[in-house]
């Protein structure tokens, strides 16, 4: 089971019950049978720079942060407890030729797999994950036009 609430403006575009869609499909695939609970938190830099201060220690913008709590037990279920939190100023300048809502979405498809455990310290790691975004992205379209 996946639930996701979400805090601030979602980029022109996009809706709630499609971030749930690809939540469920990456989470579904890459942790079958786990329970998540995910807050969805978008941003202003300030804040995101606040954040990223407080918890990572980098005074510094990052576009997307990604926290997942050990397995708890939430209301007789066991749940991993996340928050995802994304900087649309950030999304907005690295954009390029992307779309906000594209750029959106490919954010959020990297956070999604640093809470299915992927991260990209080393040279290996980040092959294995920037193949499983590639993997994901592919499929984005499929994904999202299901749930329509």
């Amino acid at each position: 089971m996946i639930r996701i609430e979400i805090e601030g403006e979602l980029p022109e575009g996009v809706k709630p019950s499609d971030i749930s869609a690809l939540a469920s499909h990456i989470i579904g695939k890459e942790c079958p049978g786990k329970a998540y609970e995910i807050s969805l938190s978008i941003v202003q830099s300030e804040e995101m720079r606040r954040i990223n201060k407080q918890y990572r220690g980098a005074d510094e913008n990052t576009d997307i942060l990604s926290f997942i709590s050990d397995e708890l037990t939430l209301n007789g279920t066991k749940s991993h407890i996340c928050d995802i939190i994304v900087d649309i100023n950030s999304l907005e300048i690295q954009k390029g030729k992307n779309s906000i809502s594209e750029e959106f979405w490919q954010v959020l498809t990297h956070g999604l797999l640093h809470l299915a455990g992927y991260d990209h310290i080393t040279l290996a790691d980040r092959k294995k994950m920037e193949d499983a975004e590639e993997n994901y992205r592919s499929q984005l379209l499929g994904v999202l036009n299901d749930g329509r």
